[in-house]
């Protein structure tokens, strides 16, 4: 839905204008209001037409909004009713003109002489002006504020608050381009109410047809050739955009002109069509089509044709796809955004820029947490298609019938639940642009056939629908299982397989190419300003450890270790489920270990735990585990100590700096 901002100086001003609006735009826009006076205004504000109660404002809050907003300033009227009162006021009375500022009530007595209100003497009154004959005047005018009338004042006219002029609602009503019947009706109206330049409007539009009026006014308000005609070919009415179209200078109104009637000799002998592509005028416009029989009180058989502009529309659809980027349908990342520095990922992100530039099918392999919906975010945005819409949907985390209507959309009841007017889907939405498929592996071979369909015909078809599409969509899929293997197994289609298995990118698991670990660790820190220093003995660990979700895991690491550890960070800050997690694979190496007994396994099991929660001197970890009910020497527990020390799994030292798992 389009949106009207109201910019006015004080809060009444406001919310009077604003409800002005919704009278004539309530159906076709949402129309709300900034108070500069009492609303905050520092950000960027948007609107398709930004409607201001004077010019002045406009310097306020220019850089505030869009370079190329549509800015409409109100022009202020009175009801006839409301003026004429002021006719009865004898002559060469002193009169008041209270309103809540000084500039209001200057600009207010200024419009009423403009009326031709020219025989009292007008003074502006407002609370922060001081009148010191006050005495003189026995009469107030006020736009229904009573309550900043002085008490002396004996009689006070009403004149209402001050409407908007019928300029300001047709500039704004040709700029949403708005036409209907009802809104044409409300406008005549209103019209009739208003005492200024709009009333001779409306007096020459009471001597007209009214009824020739809204369809001139609909049909010519419209950027499509229209014209209506009856069984015998005889043209009804045709618009103004037809000469237009058929490049003719003639101007149109409700007949046709010779030379254009001649143009339209084949659409008048056409049946019904719907978005029927045909070229006209010689075979030198590209038009799109529809005629359908229009239904008339009297049941006469007339017709009506539409005619599109082909270029016209593919402009709008650029239009649209260019305002779904600015919606955020758009790739975030690019390739300076990933961090390595290890030659595995060098020549990963070489072979990825290269793929990037050629516009086919993408298949990204990489275990969890590698980065690959990163790496599409890049490809796309180093591609020819970077200006259009970049669209994601993970293919794990919804229902086969829901990724079918979320993929292909559906036509108005195809199911229950369908939206009125049916649903564009992701292909539809991406056109021109990437469409990224994460967890491709897990649809189902239903789904594989139609996807494959659109891999090689590049067309889709809706749920419900009986039309083919035609798309333009690079598709980026990605996986972390082994396709081959599901071929095997009989879960994966080979056809498909085999189309999207051409261009191929293996992002290599953190535990490959540890020497990334320091430079990405860098460069989370930056992005939270952290200056807190990693100690060696974390820095190792961070090196060694397995990183099992990869840059998503150790990512979540830094942060916890940002947020959670002191100025020096050490290995007693880690989360606790990676200290959990290194535990394990510390038991499962112990475990493995043939020189230990059964019971001197349980044993180091158990320093390991106590260890892996603080560092610990050695008496102290005799005593608690003695309070533990365990049954150990010192001379025990230092050769068990010994034996950790030289599988690397504990450094021993001297002191204060007592025991620590690796």
């Amino acid at each position: 839905m389009k949106t009207i901002k109201v910019i006015a100086i004080e809060k009444r001003a406001t919310e009077t204008y604003v409800d002005n609006l919704k009278i004539f735009f309530d159906d076709y826009a949402n129309v709300d209001g900034i108070c500069l006076r009492e609303d905050s205004m520092n950000n960027m504000v948007e609107a398709d037409v930004f409607v201001v109660s004077n010019p002045a404002i406009f310097n306020y809050i220019h850089d505030l909004i869009p370079n190329d907003s549509n800015v409409v300033y109100i022009d202020i009227a009175f009801y006839q009713k409301d003026i004429e009162k002021l006719t009865t006021i004898p002559k060469r009375s002193n009169v008041l003109l209270v309103d809540y500022k000084e500039y209001a009530a200057i600009s207010l007595v200024a419009l009423i002489n403009e009326y031709g209100i020219n025989h009292i003497n007008i003074v502006p009154y407002a609370p922060e002006i001081s009148i010191k004959n006050l005495d003189e005047f026995s009469i107030a005018i006020t736009p229904g504020l009573f309550e900043l009338v002085p008490e002396e004042i004996e009689e006070i006219i009403n004149i209402g608050y001050r409407k908007i002029d019928i300029s300001t609602i047709t500039s704004i009503a040709s700029i949403l381009n708005i036409s209907s019947f009802d809104f044409n009706r409300k406008v005549i109206e209103y019209s009739e109410e208003l005492c200024n330049r709009s009333k001779v409007l409306s007096s020459i539009l009471k001597n007209l047809n009214k009824d020739q009026i809204y369809i001139e006014a609909i049909l010519d308000s419209i950027d499509d050739g229209i014209i209506i005609h009856d069984q015998d070919h005889n043209i009804l009415h045709c618009s103004k955009y037809l000469c237009k179209l058929f490049k003719k200078e003639t101007q149109v109104t409700s007949n046709c002109p010779q030379d254009v009637y001649e143009c339209c000799q084949d659409l008048l002998k056409m049946d019904e069509v719907e978005n029927y592509f045909m070229k006209l005028n010689d075979d030198k416009i590209n038009t799109v089509v529809t005629k359908r029989v229009l239904n008339t009180p009297n049941k006469d058989k007339n017709f009506i044709i539409i005619l599109k502009d082909a270029e016209s529309i593919h402009n709008i659809e650029i239009g649209i796809r260019k305002s779904m980027v600015k919606k955020g349908y758009v790739a975030k990342y690019n390739f300076d955004d990933i961090v390595y520095h290890s030659k595995s990922m060098k020549d990963t992100m070489e072979r990825a820029k290269k793929i990037s530039t050629l516009d086919v099918t993408t298949l990204i392999y990489g275990d969890t947490g590698t980065g690959k919906e990163l790496l599409a975010h890049s490809i796309h945005n180093n591609s020819s298609r970077k200006n259009y819409p970049f669209l994601a949907i993970n293919c794990a985390a919804i229902s086969e019938n829901l990724l079918e209507s979320e993929l292909f959309g559906y036509e108005e009841g195809s199911f229950t639940g369908a939206k009125k007017g049916g649903k564009k889907g992701l292909f539809e939405l991406a056109h021109n642009g990437t469409l990224f498929l994460d967890e491709l592996s897990s649809i189902s071979q239903r789904m594989q056939v139609k996807l494959l369909r659109v891999l090689q015909e590049r067309e889709i078809m809706r749920i419900g629908g009986t039309t083919l599409i035609p798309i333009n969509v690079r598709v980026i899929a990605v996986t972390n299982e082994n396709l081959e293997r599901l071929i095997d197994e009989g879960s994966f289609r080979k056809d498909l397989y085999y189309r999207i298995n051409n261009f191929t990118i293996n992002i290599p698991p953190l535990k490959d190419r540890r020497e990334d670990i320091p430079f990405i660790i860098e460069s989370i820190m930056q992005s939270h300003n952290s200056k807190k220093q990693i100690d060696a003995n974390l820095m190792n660990f961070l090196m060694n450890y397995k990183w099992p979700g990869n840059i998503r895991e150790l990512k979540n690491c830094i942060e916890y270790l940002i947020y959670m550890g002191g100025k020096k960070l050490t290995i007693d800050d880690l989360p606790p489920t990676i200290r959990l997690e290194e535990f394990n694979s510390f038991k499962a190496k112990v475990s493995g270990d043939s020189i230990l007994f059964d019971e001197e396994k349980i044993m180091v099991n158990k320093i390991l735990e106590i260890c892996l929660v603080r560092s610990i001197g050695r008496e102290r970890l005799h005593t608690l585990l003695i309070e533990q009910g365990h049954d150990i020497s010192e001379h025990k527990l230092r050769k068990l100590l010994n034996y950790l020390k030289e599988q690397k799994l504990i450094s021993y030292g001297k002191g204060r700096s007592g025991i620590k798992v690796l």
